[in-house]
């Protein structure tokens, strides 16, 4: 029998670890100021991205998946 290790990270998790920039009072009041609300238009080319992103990274995880799968019932 072959022993396989799997490790699961949780890349959002990772990401959030990372270091941010810290803005100063003065520099995030100017960033509030400048901040305006997404157009329709924009908001629907951004989500139309997101959207196509997730099914993607989605169908690419349960690949995967399935490639694990296939590759233990292998090793019974």
């Amino acid at each position: 029998m072959i022993e396989a290790k799997v490790e699961i990270t949780n890349t959002l998790n990772a990401e959030k670890d990372q270091q941010q920039p810290q803005l100063n009072p003065t520099e995030y009041q100017a960033a509030e100021e400048s901040f305006r609300q997404p157009t329709p238009a924009e908001l629907s080319i951004l989500s139309f991205w997101k959207l196509r992103y997730a099914r993607s990274h989605a169908q690419e995880l349960s690949n995967e998946f399935a490639r694990l799968l296939n590759r233990g019932s292998s090793l019974e």
